[in-house]
C-alpha cells in the first residue's frame, strides 16, 4: 500500500498520458502509486465520475490527476507525507494551474469553502476514509461532480490543511475529447 494513490482517468490521449506519467516519475518520494481508470470507448463524463463513485482506493490518501494534467511539484508526495505525520488531517487543499496561469483556487478563494468554478479535481487530496465516506457524491456524473465532492467533504470535516503549492497543471482543457 502506498501513502498517496494517484487516480488517473484516461481517454484516448496517449501523448498527454505519457507526459502525465513522466511528471509523476519526478517525485522525490517514491511512496505513491498510480491507478488508471481507462475509458477506451468514449463513454463520457458521467461514466468517468461513476467510476470514481465505485473506486475503493488502497492508498492512505487519494489525489485525482487526470490524463490531461501534469504534476508540477516534484516534492508533493514528500510534503504531503510530512504534513500527515504531524497533524491528523482528512483533506489537504492544493492549487492547480487550470491553463494559461489561471490558478484554482485563486487568492480570493484560498482558505475558504470551495466555490464552483474556483476549484478543480487536482486541487485537493483526501484520506482514504474520507474518499470512501463521500465517493457516492460523484455518482450523478455532472461535469461539476469534482466540485460537488469537495464541497461535501469540506462541509463534513474540520480536518483541512491548506498546502500553498501549485501541484498540477492542465495540459489542455479536454472536456472528454481525445487527442
Amino acid at each position: 500500500m502506498a501513502f498517496l494513490e494517484v487516480v488517473t482517468r484516461a481517454y484516448r490521449r496517449p501523448q498527454m498520458l505519457r507526459h502525465n506519467r513522466a511528471s509523476l516519475e519526478r517525485q522525490t518520494c517514491p511512496d505513491w502509486m498510480q491507478t488508471m481508470l481507462i475509458d477506451d470507448v468514449g463513454r463520457g463524463i458521467a461514466w468517468a465520475y461513476a467510476q470514481l463513485a465505485e473506486f475503493a482506493p488502497s492508498g492512505d490518501f487519494v489525489w485525482i490527476l487526470d490524463d490531461d494534467d501534469l504534476c508540477l511539484d516534484a516534492d508533493l508526495v514528500a510534503d504531503l507525507k510530512d504534513i500527515a505525520s504531524w497533524i491528523a488531517i482528512d483533506v489537504i487543499m492544493l492549487r492547480m494551474d487550470h491553463g494559461n496561469g489561471h490558478i484554482l483556487p485563486d487568492d480570493a478563494h484560498w482558505e475558504r469553502p470551495p466555490a464552483q468554478g474556483y476549484i478543480g479535481a487536482s486541487a485537493f487530496v483526501v484520506s482514504r476514509a474520507t474518499w470512501m465516506a463521500h465517493r457516492h457524491v460523484f455518482a450523478p456524473g455532472r461535469y461539476e461532480s469534482d466540485y460537488d465532492f469537495i464541497r461535501a467533504v469540506y462541509a463534513a470535516t474540520e480536518g483541512v490543511f491548506w498546502h500553498d503549492t501549485i501541484a498540477s497543471k492542465c495540459q489542455r482543457i479536454s472536456k472528454g475529447l481525445p487527442e
